[in-house]
């Protein structure tokens, strides 16, 4: 009797088991399935060409002025980039602001 209690004792624990697995083989096959679907590469959507772009000018850019200005005033010094301290041979004609 204690023979054929320990036999079906191993022969249960046996099947238990197997069945443990066959679950765990079945739950890797399934990550394994959803990996490979995650991976598969997807078409990207085609962008519209109704209204080609076209790039704006901004309209808050500033146009510098050129120095050329200031080689045609009556003082030499203040062309050659001494307006600051020789204001007071062409006045304040050499520092215009920019608009």
């Amino acid at each position: 009797m204690f023979n054929y209690a320990v036999t079906t004792k191993f022969y249960i624990m046996e099947l238990q088991k197997k069945q443990e697995e066959k679950l765990q083989k079945m739950i890797e096959e399934e990550e394994i399935r959803m990996l490979r679907k995650d991976m598969v590469p997807r078409a990207q959507l085609m962008p519209y060409f109704d209204k080609p772009f076209l790039p704006q000018r901004p309209n808050k850019t500033v146009p510098r002025q050129s120095c050329l200005h200031m080689m045609s005033g009556k003082c030499w010094s203040c062309a050659t980039g001494n307006e600051l301290y020789n204001l007071h041979h062409c006045g304040a004609q050499a520092l215009k602001p920019i608009k």
